[in-house]
């Protein structure tokens, strides 16, 4: 059976269609830093700490006027002051994969790539801070009680985590421009 017969009711393959290997990483990549964006907009709302209350005070402690103390609310990122730049590198992360797939060039996904990489300092250092009682974090939101990380700021570390990847095979998958 020659090759003619055996292609003979099937689609062709070898035919141009207008969309390369690396368009598709790029648009692939591209989805994924507007996802990552989204999803760090929608983290800095959230619950980044939740704090259980102290444990209550022994009977003979009463009287020195320690049942007064209450725990802490839970806050999130915008509370804190840190989801505000989050939600600007998440806005950037968003507007550069829009231009990454529309213009194709790497300087978007470097930009993007920026973004991640200051979003994600920002959380992990803030991931750190929330255990740690004598940390700026700490000392401005007035933490009574166990700290723990929250949903919301494990959203964002998650996004950041993601946004540095897809950065990567955004710079990875655009041509190179010699001007």
């Amino acid at each position: 059976m020659s090759e003619a017969e055996s292609r003979r009711g099937h689609i062709a393959t070898d035919a141009y269609s207008g969309v390369d290997f690396f368009d598709r990483v790029r648009s692939v990549a591209g989805g994924a830093l507007m996802a990552s964006g989204a999803a760090a907009a929608v983290g800095s709302l959230l619950d980044w700490v939740t704090i259980t209350p102290p444990p209550k005070v022994r009977p003979a402690f009463r009287n020195m006027d320690l049942e007064g103390v209450k725990a802490s609310q839970p806050f999130s990122g915008l509370e804190a002051g840190d989801g505000w730049w989050v939600i600007g590198a998440g806005v950037v992360m968003i507007l550069t994969a829009g231009l990454l797939i529309v213009r194709r060039r790497s300087l978007y996904a470097w930009i993007a790539l920026l973004a991640a990489m200051v979003m994600g300092g920002i959380t992990f250092a803030d991931f750190r801070a929330i255990g740690d009682l004598g940390s700026g974090l700490s000392r401005r939101m007035d933490i009574v009680g166990q700290a723990r990380p929250a949903l919301g700021i494990t959203l964002v570390a998650a996004a950041a985590l993601v946004g540095i990847v897809a950065a990567g095979a955004g710079i990875a998958a655009s041509p190179r421009t010699d001007t």
